[in-house]
């Protein structure tokens, strides 16, 4: 249980801070041309890293659909996968091995624990940075590895690493 409540806490946090981030690039206008443009300096910034379930990991909690709703997990997955296939990715292995495109189309094809359809989580490894003063959080992706589940008793027991996509 405490997997679900971490991975459900991970992901409305997510999405809570994209949103907000969203939210004030469409309606802060004014308020960032009133203090002039700045840019983001990562120094000194904390890096965390975290998991994200991208479909409920828990298959008979009956209110875990609800927490997805709107998310389209099929095109966040397709998404990855056309910036894998079309080279606008840097693709690594776990440990930061080179991966090639033949490599990541023979996994998926020939094992199918690594089948689209099982993606169920990203580790995002991030830097955050936090300034007190104008209480305004930043924060940067790193990288994102991609985790395919591993069912047991109708409960997502534990992500199978995939591959790494580096955004530096």
């Amino acid at each position: 249980m405490k997997k679900g409540i971490f991975g459900t806490v991970a992901l409305m946090c997510c999405i809570m801070m994209t949103s907000c981030n969203q939210n004030r690039e469409q309606s802060g206008g004014a308020q960032s041309q009133a203090q002039g443009a700045q840019t983001v300096n990562m120094e000194g910034a904390s890096t965390i890293v975290y998991n994200v379930f991208l479909k409920p990991n828990d298959m008979r909690d009956p209110y875990a659909p609800e927490l997805y709703a709107n998310f389209d997990r099929d095109a966040f997955v397709e998404e990855i996968f056309d910036a894998v296939m079309h080279h606008r990715a840097t693709v690594t292995t776990i440990d930061d091995k080179p991966m090639s495109l033949d490599d990541i189309k023979t996994m998926e094809i020939e094992d199918p624990a690594y089948s689209r359809d099982k993606l169920a989580g990203i580790q995002f490894t991030e830097d955050w940075k936090l300034d007190a003063e104008t209480m305004q959080m930043n924060k940067k992706v790193r990288s994102m590895l991609v985790g395919y589940e591993v069912v047991v008793d109708s409960v997502i027991d534990h992500l199978r690493p995939g591959f790494k996509i580096h955004f530096e």
